[in-house]
């Protein structure tokens, strides 16, 4: 059981997930004429919208989220660039790590799931500054916060240290990251709160789905 526990985990996300989806679509609808769409859970969704409204902050927030989804990408960059090194170091792609490949498959997995939504349109942003824009899920949260989850556990286990203060660091800082990009992009009034809590459970999918197969197919790896 404890060798599938990661997986089953992924399950539960990924249950969880579709349940969520289920209810917004499905509970409290409301007509947005504004937009000339229905939006679920509205009064949940527009209780919130207001209150960021309130703050007169969302603009701040939007560009703290900006930042942080550019943050992944330099950090996927990074992981690139010591695949490339590891491939001309050794001389061949075979003696590459096996977490670099199963992290690049990661990434795959992040691009489908992206252009999946992208094509269903299951919501639609409540900021209309750039036209009638798909949001659920949120992109800057499942993306950059997968990115930076993964990338970090490869990153960890790249490095083998024994120290346990480094680990703990790495983890404790790579959680603070992730929950910033929640905080952020929840106040930037981009998406609608049910586009983060779904983000936030696909997250979680794709994270412990990564670490699963990491565990299977790396033989050393306890």
């Amino acid at each position: 059981m404890k060798k599938f526990s990661y997986l089953l985990i992924s399950g539960v996300f990924a249950l969880s997930f579709i349940i969520f989806t289920i209810v917004f679509k499905t509970v409290d609808v409301t007509y947005l004429p504004v937009s000339n769409t229905y939006l679920g859970l509205s009064h949940f969704n527009i209780d919130f919208s207001n209150y960021v409204i309130s703050t007169e902050k969302y603009t701040d927030f939007a560009k703290i989220s900006d930042l942080f989804l550019y943050l992944s990408f330099v950090f996927t960059l990074v992981m690139g660039v010591i695949g490339v090194i590891q491939w001309i170091k050794n001389k061949s792609l075979l003696k590459v790590d096996k977490r670099l490949f199963i992290l690049l498959g990661g990434y795959v997995v992040l691009v489908a799931i992206y252009f999946i939504f992208e094509v269903m349109k299951l919501n639609y942003s409540p900021d209309l500054s750039k036209g009638l824009k798909a949001s659920y899920p949120s992109t800057h949260v499942f993306i950059g916060s997968s990115l930076f989850l993964m990338n970090s556990y490869v990153s960890l286990k790249l490095l083998n240290s024994e120290k346990k203060w480094l680990s703990y660091l790495i983890y404790a800082s790579t959680l603070l990251i992730c929950l910033l990009i929640v905080f952020s992009r929840s106040m930037a009034l981009k998406h609608w709160l049910t586009d983060i809590i779904g983000s936030i459970l696909l997250t979680g999918f794709i994270y412990f789905l990564f670490i699963h197969v990491n565990k299977m197919m790396i033989v050393e790896e306890k």
